[in-house]
């Protein structure tokens, strides 16, 4: 077990003093004016920390600790005002003609192609030359038929105005541009049919671009397979990382059913290829040496399937912390060198790109390691089980607590939502999970052998479609999801210090650190009533085919796998689908407000068989013939109705 004093590891303090560096200097917006002014004081700073650290005076020999902090505090501002003005961008107030390389898979997004694309060189309009440019820009490319479809790696050139998309944080709370731009992209740009081209000259690819490449191959031979949509969207977001063909309805269906992580590419499906290759590698323990011999073959086996899933983020995090464990477990105790790896890990990929700090599955999975770490031993020592039946159960349960417990104040904050079943979800997941991945590897390599890989890929359609099913039902279940449980930022802070200091009692039965969890867990309650005391003046407004709940300035878009929304006694269901159109019941759900949105294209008819409505709502995405055809039908069944297309929302006082 992780020792309680784990704050005393001299890596685990120097990263949280560069987590808080990073995150201080976004607080403060700082940026590339203070770049020289935080240089000097990381100067003066490590300067004093070579004094403090060769003194001989005992008694000033704590300064030397809190220098050396203080010097990794601003290492992380300036890397985040370094990394900020990377990114960071004038581009032209008018349109202009730039030459760029798309350098990811393009996408069809709607009627357009979406593609990142990094810009090479612009046309100065003034003199006629090209001026260097070196940035990424998000771009939406309205198909041309006189031009052959974007590939990862082509070169264009397109004329267009790129900006910084408006931010509507005060709206829906979520800014796109600061979220774009904390991606590494500097702008975005609509480029209309006509005004792009493809150019001969490809680029030469970057070894990113490389990955890529080879995914899209292997998502090519995916499709050779003759699989379902839904079967294959969940194979190739489970195996190689492509989340393109993954439907709202699945997302939302395996939201519900707590196994969302399963869909990307994480430490689980890493440790799922590290167990299947430490079963091949097995035979090797037996020879001198051998362990360390298997340790590094799996860690280079593992690099290369990274390379075959693209290189996201969230595999190189996962990899590195893989590799890490490999080579802390040489230099340190076996019980320090996991806590070791996650720590070295963290320091490793700020210090590379202080921007992962801001990425939501930076923060989950590693504070689900962390949970593990912490947690884990004393859950599954709650339990000492004999039968290896019941034991792999049981560990399989003390793992996703120890995540679930980890990471529950970063998902209430981020998403609102709790999915009650997860355990049972869990325990489903996990064996299919490694039979999908196994078999995906199987049916690859017998790809030279169709009959053997025809009764392999056989054998997966069945164990995909019996996933998806299981947890269909899971998420009709009653309670299935707990929705719109959001907590402000004080609350989350608030939630993980009561669990922090709830497990630092247990390890160690202290009166002070008891007292100090009663504490916060009182101070957190009333932060709950004060707040549903604040929201007696809130609103709840439809827009963007989205439910927001919104007080003063804190506003929190609401999520729901049902997409029905209950928000003290106003219920809303969300209409941006067909799946209505196939749902029955026996009798007609209440609701105050039906949203309809595109995405639907049925009827108000086929709604009032599943809900007695009071209202509907109709949004500004509806085609404008189709909207006129739904007027005409709440007028013939008496039902009133919003036309949002003048105003672009709806608000409803709580």
């Amino acid at each position: 077990m992780v020792s309680s004093r784990f704050t005393f590891y001299p890596l685990f303090r120097l990263s949280v003093a560069l987590a808080t560096g990073i995150f201080l200097s976004d607080v403060f917006a700082l940026d590339g004016t203070y770049l020289y002014a935080l240089c000097f004081v990381f100067v003066l700073s490590v300067l004093l920390s070579s004094i403090f650290y060769f003194s001989k005076t005992y008694r000033i020999r704590f300064l030397f600790g809190i220098s050396v902090s203080l010097s990794f505090l601003l290492l992380g501002g300036i890397l985040f005002v370094i990394s900020l003005e990377n990114i960071h961008h004038e581009w032209d107030s008018d349109k202009a003609v730039y030459v760029a390389f798309v350098c990811d898979i393009p996408r069809v997004k709607g009627k357009t192609i979406q593609a990142t694309v990094n810009v090479e060189k612009v046309k100065d309009v003034a003199t006629g030359s090209w001026k260097p440019v070196n940035k990424q820009v998000l771009l939406y490319c309205m198909p041309d038929s006189m031009q052959p479809p974007l590939q990862c790696g082509d070169r264009m050139c397109f004329r267009a105005h790129v900006g910084i998309p408006m931010s509507d944080a005060d709206f829906t709370g979520f800014d796109y541009g600061q979220y774009l731009q904390r991606q590494g992209i500097s702008g975005t740009a609509i480029v209309y049919s006509g005004y792009w081209r493809k150019l001969l000259q490809p680029s030469t690819p970057t070894f990113k671009m490389q990955a890529l490449m080879l995914r899209e191959q292997i998502v090519k031979k995916f499709r050779t397979w003759n699989l379902e949509d839904d079967v294959l969207a969940i194979i190739s977001a489970l195996t190689v990382g492509d989340k393109s063909k993954l439907t709202r309805e699945i997302k939302a269906t395996y939201n519900a059913a707590g196994v969302s992580h399963i869909l990307a590419l994480s430490g689980l499906h890493i440790g799922i290829l590290s167990m299947i290759l430490s079963w091949l590698f097995y035979p090797l323990r037996r020879v001198c040496g051998g362990k360390w011999i298997a340790s590094f073959l799996i860690v280079g086996l593992l690099w290369g399937f990274a390379f075959l899933f693209g290189l996201s983020p969230s595999v190189i995090r996962a990899v590195t912390m893989f590799s890490a464990y490999v080579v802390a477990s040489i230099f340190s105790e076996d019980r320090f060198s996991g806590f070791s790896a996650l720590t070295l890990t963290a320091f490793i990929m700020l210090i590379y790109q202080p921007m992962y700090l801001f990425d939501v599955g930076f923060q989950l999975s590693f504070m689900a390691v962390l949970g593990i770490f912490l947690f884990y031993p004393l859950i599954d020592s709650l339990f000492v089980v004999r039968n290896k039946i019941v034991a792999y159960l049981w560990n399989i349960i003390s793992l996703s607590l120890s995540a679930q417990l980890a990471t529950l104040p970063l998902i209430l904050y981020y998403f609102g939502t709790f999915p009650v079943y997860f355990l049972l979800s869990n325990l489903v997941v996990a064996p299919i999970a490694v039979f999908i991945l196994s078999a995906t590897l199987l049916a690859l390599a017998l790809g030279v052998f169709p009959v053997a890989a025809n009764f392999v890929v056989q054998g997966l359609d069945f164990a995909v479609r019996t996933l998806n099913e299981v947890m269909e039902q899971i998420q009709h279940w009653s309670g299935a999801q707990i929705t719109s449980a959001y907590l402000s930022v004080w609350q989350a802070w608030l939630l993980a210090v009561a669990i922090v200091t709830l497990w630092r009692y247990v390890v160690c039965r202290n009166a002070r650190r008891l007292i100090v969890f009663l504490l916060t867990v009182n101070v957190l309650i009333v932060s709950f009533l004060w707040k549903q005391r604040e929201l007696a003046g809130a609103y709840i407004y439809l827009s963007r085919a989205g439910v927001y709940t919104k007080y003063d300035r804190d506003i929190n878009e609401l999520s729901s796998a049902s997409c029905i929304y209950k928000v003290r006694d106003i219920c809303i269901v969300l209409v941006d689908n067909n799946k209505w159109r196939k749902q029955k019941a026996l009798s007609p759900l209440h609701v105050d407000y039906a949203y309809i949105c595109r995405g639907f294209y049925g009827s108000v008819a086929d709604l009032k068989r599943l809900f007695q409505i009071k209202q509907v709502v109709l949004d500004t995405s509806l085609e404008d013939s189709y909207r006129e055809k739904l007027k005409r039908e709440c007028e013939i069944y008496g039902l009133n109705y919003i036309d949002m297309s003048e105003k672009g929302s709806y608000a409803i006082l709580l």
